[in-house]
């Protein structure tokens, strides 16, 4: 393989704007050799000037693109959550007071089939402690979506409790059930887990959240929405 050269102008990567095609291939190329050697050798061993030979570029090209190894992991995980987020829905009142938790969501459906179709990265990161350390990142990245996703809310959200914890929490446990399903063998199906992770969420923090009642109504699972 040539070496690339191009150099990642800061302006390419914000969202919206179209990477040039070559940048992203060498990107894409560090990327893979770091998670490859992180495999091998585990994060601490992984060099830059290892990244750079497996990726077939050299040093240089390397820091025109990262800071440092940390950085290209951090670039990943954004990377792959503004992929997903892309494609999840936007949730509105009238879904929500349609939504039922006993039936898979399409969002739900789309965050397992995310994480199974990355499966090593996000075990490297949860589950074998490979990549150890960036749990907090992912972390970070949920708060900010789901901060987002409240702003957005047109009705009113209500709680005792500071929204901030909340978030937290619900990050923890969407996070936690994430690890608890790589570790197991054999594992829940998607639709499966999606149904888990609704149930966890409409009999906690969503009604915390003044978003729904955490008791059925008796109809097949169905919650009651919030009341203004």
């Amino acid at each position: 393989m040539g070496k690339p050269t191009d150099r990642c102008d800061p302006s390419e990567k914000t969202d919206g704007i179209i990477i040039d095609p070559r940048v992203e291939r060498t990107r894409r190329a560090i990327r893979e050799a770091l998670l490859s050697l992180a495999g091998e050798q585990g994060f601490h061993a992984v060099t830059v000037a290892g990244i750079a030979r497996r990726a077939g570029i050299n040093r240089s090209t390397f820091y025109a693109h990262f800071p440092d190894k940390h950085a290209v992991v951090r670039d990943e995980l954004a990377r792959l959550l503004r992929d997903l987020r892309a494609r999840q829905e936007t949730p509105t009142p009238e879904s929500y007071a349609r939504f039922d938790p006993g039936t898979p969501h399409p969002n739900a459906l789309r965050w397992f089939a995310h994480v199974a179709a990355h499966e090593d990265f996000y075990a490297a990161v949860l589950v074998t402690g490979e990549l150890a350390g960036f749990e907090r990142d992912i972390a970070a990245l949920f708060t900010d979506w789901a901060e987002g996703r409240l702003r957005e809310w047109p009705g009113p959200v209500r709680s005792e409790f500071p929204v901030s914890a909340l978030i937290a929490a619900s990050t923890a446990q969407n996070l936690g059930l994430v690890r608890w399903w790589l570790s197991q063998a054999p594992r829940p199906g998607i639709a499966e887990m999606a149904v888990m992770q609704q149930r966890l969420q409409t009999s906690g923090i969503l009604p915390l959240l003044g978003l729904g009642g955490a008791a059925p109504d008796g109809k097949g699972g169905r919650y009651r929405g919030c009341s203004s």
